[in-house]
């Protein structure tokens, strides 16, 4: 059963440089209720809640629906059910009295490694990806997250790794869609161009 203080040191120690998500370099704070997870490379915190024998990794968007718009909040909620619908380990929520929207994924503490945590933090980047497109918040997050994005998928190309093999884990592990995924895939790998909107 893993600790808290295990988890900790899986973030400590990172470099800017890191291969995988979960190797780069995090600032922690410990407020005893949950580890707060901060990287100069994506431009959100993650948050690392611990209780019972479940381990959540948590991503707050800031983007608060309660006073929206009552189309526009029904715009932004199919869309979530849709992306829960088709990221099997990522699921969106509303929190708090803002119904704040959130991206979450639960590990058992007894099954919860430092690999199987830096699958979540890439499934809950990819997740994050998916959901900044479909809600086109591109200007807002947009360009770290598919600087990510592309570094995960030539890294794995780098590191030997077909386009078939890429594209698989890509659609086993984060619920995009083969279509998407191999666009994805060519456009990093054939382009110095960025990856494009996958919804225009």
């Amino acid at each position: 059963m893993v600790t808290k203080d295990e988890i900790v040191q899986w973030f400590k120690n990172g470099s800017d440089d890191a291969k995988t998500l979960i190797d780069l370099k995090w600032n922690l704070t410990d407020t005893g209720n949950y580890i707060i997870l901060q990287s100069d490379k994506i431009p959100f915190a993650l948050f690392v809640t611990i209780s019972d024998n479940t381990v959540s990794l948590i991503v707050r968007t800031g983007i608060e629906t309660a006073t929206i718009d009552n189309n526009e909040r029904l715009k932004i909620y199919r869309i979530l059910l849709i992306l829960n619908k088709r990221v099997e380990l990522v699921k969106f929520m509303l929190d708090g009295i803002n119904e704040e929207i959130v991206s979450r994924v639960d590990f058992t503490d007894e099954n919860l490694t430092k690999d199987v945590m830096n699958i979540g933090l890439n499934t809950i980047l990819s997740a994050f990806y998916l959901m900044v497109q479909a809600l086109n918040l591109q200007e807002e997050f947009n360009a770290q997250i598919i600087e990510r994005m592309a570094m995960l998928i030539k890294n794995m190309f780098e590191s030997g790794k077909s386009r078939d093999e890429i594209k698989d884990y890509l659609v086993k592990t984060t619920g995009i869609r083969d279509e998407d995924a191999e666009k994805l895939i060519s456009e990093v790998l054939d382009s110095n161009k960025p990856p494009s909107s996958m919804y225009q």
